[in-house]
């Protein structure tokens, strides 16, 4: 998947200011407000569309930042573009509560785990696929 292709998601995902999705010129100024690498407007635009192919690393780290994922979103290739992993579709807010887990005793991810599926099951949801170490 292509720079491109990967910015286009994550601006198709990312809900800027009343709920819309993000612009670029929000995009520039998260970068600004949390005194990362900055670049300028028309590079983003540039970067969005596909028209600059190559960005620095410290460009890969501001965007990362300002859309609030991994560097790897952009580093990591797909052996298959079609294929994304359950990670890659998590929203900002989900991965935000994904991570908050992460050192929690096992007693504790048990109640999480069946906060989540009685949440799951409310609204109707699929039932999520058995981690190999649940079965």
């Amino acid at each position: 998947m292509s720079i491109a292709q990967r910015l286009e998601r994550l601006f198709a995902q990312t809900a800027g200011p009343h709920g819309r999705p993000v612009t670029l010129q929000e995009i520039i100024h998260r970068m600004e407000k949390r005194g990362i690498s900055t670049m300028s407007l028309s590079y983003l635009q540039q970067l969005r569309t596909g028209q600059a192919e190559n960005p620095r690393l410290q460009h890969l780290r501001a965007l990362a930042d300002a859309f609030d994922v991994p560097l790897s979103y952009f580093l990591d290739d797909d052996k298959d573009d079609s294929a994304s992993t359950a990670e890659d579709e998590l929203t900002p807010e989900e991965r935000t509560i994904a991570l908050r887990v992460h050192g929690l005793s096992n007693d504790a991810l048990s109640s999480i785990r069946a906060i989540v599926e009685l949440a799951r099951k409310s609204e109707q949801l699929d039932d999520p696929p058995q981690a190999p170490h649940d079965k």
